[in-house]
């Protein structure tokens, strides 16, 4: 089956072009990203590396801290301005060193625009041979009395061996090159 693709819609065109404008405007670049009162970025530049945002981006920083491994890729999200991390896990293995949890940060979106320049950004990272398993951007379930739609970021199921030390990896290099991976992709968009 084939199915032609939609005629360009002038009408929903300045709102996929403002989607894509707010990827480059809404970077957090300067400030704290994970709460205002933030006592550490008033005193140095807030990044991902800040010994503080396991704390500080969690709703719940003495029960629920974010996992060490999987901070500075929620810290990322957040700074991008157009998702809201709302859950992560930085993966877990079993007894045996197998993987049995896969690693992922749950989000809520402004706009399907932003979370399909997400997937792109990743999906180029993994072809660029910069990840070593492929990731994608899946649609999750949210809670009953919640209509928000959520998001996660995580690795796409495959069959060859991935551990969990890789998926570190590729944790990191993602919080590398995120922002501006999602800032060229949005202007590449923007041409079409």
């Amino acid at each position: 089956m084939h199915i032609a693709r939609p005629e360009r819609s002038e009408e929903r065109l300045p709102d996929a072009q403002a989607a894509l404008e707010e990827i480059n405007t809404s970077v957090i670049r300067q400030g704290p990203v994970c709460t205002p009162d933030c006592t550490c970025a008033k005193f140095q530049h807030c990044s991902r590396t800040c010994p503080y945002i396991a704390q500080t981006l969690s709703s719940d920083p003495v029960k629920h801290p974010l996992e060490h491994n999987i901070a500075p890729l929620a810290f990322e999200i957040k700074r991008l301005g157009i998702f809201t991390p709302c859950w992560s896990c930085e993966g877990h293995n079993d007894q045996h060193n197998k993987l049995l949890k896969m690693p992922a940060v749950w989000f809520y979106a402004h706009s399907v625009t932003h979370v399909r320049v997400l997937g792109d950004s990743i999906g180029d990272m993994y072809y660029a041979h910069r990840l070593s398993s492929p990731w994608q951007v899946r649609l999750c379930f949210s809670d009953p009395g919640n209509v928000n739609t959520m998001f996660s970021l995580e690795p796409a199921p495959q069959n060859a061996e991935i551990t969990l030390p890789k998926l570190h990896n590729d944790i990191r290099q993602i919080a590398e090159e995120l922002e501006d991976r999602m800032i060229q992709k949005a202007q590449d968009l923007k041409k079409l």
